[in-house]
């Protein structure tokens, strides 16, 4: 805060951006340092994005298999889901899901912490996978 010079809010929904990912915190730090005078956040989302997507999740997009991407693509479309709901829209059995589910969580792709509920672990993730689905 003291740094960019900006209030609890505005590093608040800074934070929330990065969702604790190292190189999404220093990639936001600098272009935010090299715009904030003359562009907003919003400005700089599809910079950054860019950034996301060449340096990082274009690699591990193309180390997913497809079912992989299937269920990613499921839990981008709904957020914050729960496992049951992302199951039965995939038409899978829990055996197979949970082989799938705890390969993405290894993976570190999808976040897992809240019990029956899945969510991207990535910030911005959700983004990516849908600009990959059309």
């Amino acid at each position: 805060m003291r740094i960019f010079d900006i209030n609890d809010e505005m590093a608040d929904k800074m934070t929330l951006l990065t969702r604790g990912y190292p190189f999404a915190f220093q990639v936001l730090g600098y272009l935010y340092w090299d715009n904030r005078k003359d562009h907003t956040l919003e400005d700089i989302m599809p910079e950054y994005d860019q950034y996301l997507d060449e340096y990082v999740y274009s690699k591990i997009w193309a180390e997913l298999s497809p079912k992989d991407k299937e269920i990613l693509s499921v839990i981008s479309e709904s957020g914050y889901q729960s496992v049951k709901d992302i199951r039965e829209k995939l038409d899978m059995k829990p055996e197979l899901f949970s082989v799938y589910r705890d390969r993405l969580k290894r993976k570190g792709v999808i976040d897992t912490r809240q019990y029956g509920k899945i969510a991207m672990a990535l910030p911005r993730f959700e983004e990516y996978v849908k600009n990959r689905l059309y």
